[in-house]
């Protein structure tokens, strides 16, 4: 009994020391996400903003990694301060960071400018939307007077690449092997393959989760896989990804037949195969291809090494009008209780911009960030997965053109990114993580995918949807299981649907209730290989029955399943159905005689054209003056702080014969979105038909896609898109004229109620 009030003291002190634990880690971790969100800031002022020759030639991607890594442990402003100019002066030293202790510090022009400006031209950055390196020649972004960056032509990768004709060994398992090893860095090799089906990929690895690293002697490597049954080729090859030089020999293919191993490809890479070394590869810019003299043993082996990329030097002309001039810059709050001071134009010569930096800064730097690996490039990474972060909320914040109608706290959602990928392990976590950090900004064309994750490849054979608010099953790809269309799902892994649904649309971008919902509908079977979901389900007679379904189909595949489109038909003596998501020009074409003595002529435009918008231009009354529609945002500022003006487009439609006189109806719902709305929009400002259905995405414009380090991609809409009397078009879409709902019974009888109100319209 006397030992009970040690143990009953000790206690609550051993409580004490882990509350006091979790408290200090979560203070710690408070202060990290505080130094990051600081070092975002910056970021995107210097690298989008500031125009200096030693930022525009930076390695941003590596940069980001590097620079979170380095501020991420700053004990306090000061540190941070030290921290950000070692950082950011080697490539903006004009830059003052200060804080409201010290006193504002003055802009002084006089500091950034030459004594003589006579042989000096401004220097400064225009945006329009931005651009990514991807030669995309609607988003570009420019600096005036200097040689256009976005012409430089730089390849991440050197390979090389063989084909066989697969049919004959469908089904049948393979090994590919090379002997590799990497002589410089920092670079890494890869053997690779792929399985191709039609137009469509099959078996891939390409050693990206084990790469061939620097300091590695000579070794055999493999990639050992099976020939998909249908496959029409087996591609394979090596390739150097990053910067350095790879040597290869003996590069292998065995295929298993019925009496053992089979080598079907065999290239020892001898010295005496110039020709076939042309062949072997394909014109790469960035990287060059030899057969090594031969070793003191006497061997030759391939050799893959980079070289510089090709830049053009030709001074571009400004991308509009306006432009930063020199005493222009920004005096920004960054956080910390850090202010920041930088200029927005500078002085240049053909040589260098005005002032320069100090030369062994700038080379410590760029010899930094060239020693980071490629293959810790990834979501494993917790450093990749903060620059990623760092990077994807800059580009938004400083060019997304929807914050004016979508309501999202961004700072915000940035911060509760940063402290979750804390939490992330693998690049499927942090897939997960950027999927829901893009979600808020309510954009239906933000995707999110990772190259090395394939958690989300596979799906059960049946569709579903929500219908009068349950969830019902509408079709069914496999008879063995004993599921029917119009079957109603009662639990999902022992969830109530709706609570299973609500965390799946917490990862959806989407602009519209409809096209949520329509994205949920995969998003929500979607999982890895041979993966399972338990449902239980409600049966049209009332029954209750309990079913495993099996993630069997990759997305291409389940796609191929689906009841194929009919293209066209005459439902009724003189009005005919075209299915405009399968038409394609040819099909209109041939269709057109019938059409243009046709009483009636319903659109099915419930997803996305597959034609040319010509087919306008047959109902139009009278010539398309909307011009001003589509608009590109002209950016010289951060923060999308005084927008300059807008590059506007259209589609400039007019009149053709024959003029199509039937009565029109167009069918769409929420799964038609971009060219489908664009398209639409046509029809509603000029009351070309009557539009049946339900709204549509709400969300149009050409995407601007961007690779982040690790090898994740996100895409989302670069311009703003109104209708074309200039009303909102995002987030409201193409409303219907006739509204329609499609009910459980409807799908139990196999019925297309959208199709049967516009059949009734054209009949009534």
């Amino acid at each position: 009994m006397k030992q009970l009030p040690k143990i009953y003291i000790a206690f609550p002190s051993f409580f004490f020391l882990l509350i006091f634990a979790f408290a200090c880690g979560q203070g710690q971790q408070s202060r990290q996400i505080q130094n990051l969100t600081t070092f975002a800031k910056l970021y995107g002022y210097v690298r989008f903003f500031h125009p200096s020759d030693e930022a525009a030639e930076l390695d941003w991607d590596r940069f980001a990694v590097y620079g979170v890594e380095a501020v991420e442990n700053a004990t306090d402003a000061e540190d941070l301060r030290q921290r950000l100019e070692e950082l950011f002066l080697p490539v903006a030293p004009t830059l003052k960071l200060y804080t409201s202790t010290d006193g504002k510090p003055e802009f002084n022009l006089t500091h950034i400018t030459p004594d003589d400006t006579s042989a000096y031209k401004t220097i400064a950055w225009q945006h329009v939307g931005v651009g990514f390196d991807n030669n995309n020649n609607i988003y570009r972004s420019v600096r005036i007077n200097r040689p256009d960056e976005h012409q430089t032509i730089e390849q991440t990768f050197g390979t090389t690449g063989e084909t066989i004709d697969a049919k004959k060994y469908r089904g049948k398992a393979f090994v590919l092997s090379a002997r590799l090893k990497i002589e410089e860095g920092p670079g890494n090799g890869h053997l690779w393959a792929r399985a191709d089906i039609g137009q469509r990929t099959g078996f891939f690895d390409n050693m990206d989760d084990r790469p061939v690293e620097a300091g590695e002697d000579w070794a055999t490597y493999e990639v050992k896989g099976k020939i998909d049954e249908d496959a029409d080729r087996l591609v394979f090859g090596i390739f150097l990804s990053g910067k350095g030089k790879l040597l290869a020999d003996d590069l292998l293919l065995r295929i298993k037949e019925d009496n053992g191993w089979t080598t079907v490809h065999s290239n020892p890479f001898g010295k005496n195969m110039a020709r076939e070394l042309k062949e072997l590869t394909r014109v790469q810019t960035g990287y060059q291809f030899n057969i090594s003299a031969p070793e003191s043993d006497g061997n030759t082996y391939l050799l893959i090494s980079d070289t510089p990329p090709l830049v053009e030097k030709a001074i571009v002309d400004p991308l509009f009008s306006r432009h930063a001039q020199p005493g222009e810059y920004i005096d920004k709050q960054i956080g910390s209780g850090l202010s920041c001071i930088l200029p927005l134009a500078l002085y240049g010569t053909e040589e260098a911009t005005f002032p320069k930096s100090d030369e062994a800064s700038l080379k410590s730097l760029r010899e930094k960030l060239r020693a980071i690996r490629v293959s810790s490039l990834n979501g494993k990474n917790r450093y990749t997965r903060l620059a990623d972060l760092v990077i994807i909320w800059n580009v938004f914040q400083h060019f997304y053109p929807y914050f004016d109608v979508v309501d999202v706290a961004w700072d915000e959602e940035f911060r509760k990114a940063l402290s979750a990928t804390y939490a992330d392990k693998t690049d499927y976590d942090f897939l997960k993580t950027l999927q829901k950090f893009t979600a808020p900004l309510k954009d239906g064309h933000v995707y999110v995918s990772a190259f090395a994750s394939k958690e989300e490849a596979f799906l059960p054979p049946i569709e579903w949807e929500w219908i009068e608010n349950k969830l019902v099953i509408t079709h069914v790809m496999d008879d063995s299981i004993p599921l029917s269309a119009g079957d109603i799902v009662t639990s999902v892994n022992g969830e109530d649907p709706a609570d299973y649904f609500k965390k799946v649309h917490s990862y959806i971008s989407a602009a519209t209730q409809g096209y949520l919902e329509y994205r949920a509908r995969t998003a929500s079977l979607m999982g890895s290989e041979e993966s399972s979901l338990e449902i239980e389900a409600e049966t049209a007679a009332g029954a209750e029955i309990k079913v495993r379904l099996v993630r069997n189909l990759l997305r291409s595949d389940y796609g191929s399943a689906l009841p194929k489109k009919e293209v066209s038909r005459e439902i009724a003596p003189g009005i005919f159905y075209l299915n405009l998501d399968a038409a394609t020009n040819e099909d209109i074409e041939k269709l057109s005689p019938k059409l243009e003595k046709a009483k009636g002529i319903i659109c099915d435009l419930r997803g996305y054209p597959k034609s040319q918008p010509d087919y306008i231009s047959h109902l139009l009354h009278e010539q398309d003056t909307s011009s001003m529609w589509m608009r590109i945002p002209q950016i010289i500022y951060p923060d999308q702080e005084n927008i300059t003006g807008y590059r506007t487009l259209g589609w400039n439609m007019s009149p053709q014969q024959p003029h199509l006189d039937a009565e029109i109806v167009f069918i769409t719902d929420g799964r038609a979105i971009s060219y489908a709305e664009s398209y639409l929009s046509f029809i509603e400002h000029y009351s070309l038909a009557t539009i049946v259905g339900q709204s549509t995405a709400g969300t149009n414009g050409n995407i601007n896609p961007f690779v982040l380090p690790g090898g994740f991609r996100i895409s989302w809409t670069g311009m703003k898109v109104l209708k074309h009397d200039g009303s909102r078009l995002h987030g409201v879409g193409i409303t219907p004229d006739v509204y329609v709902e499609k009910t459980i019974a409807g799908v139990r009888e196999g019925r297309d109620e959208f199709l049967e109100k516009a059949i009734g319209i054209l009949t009534r």
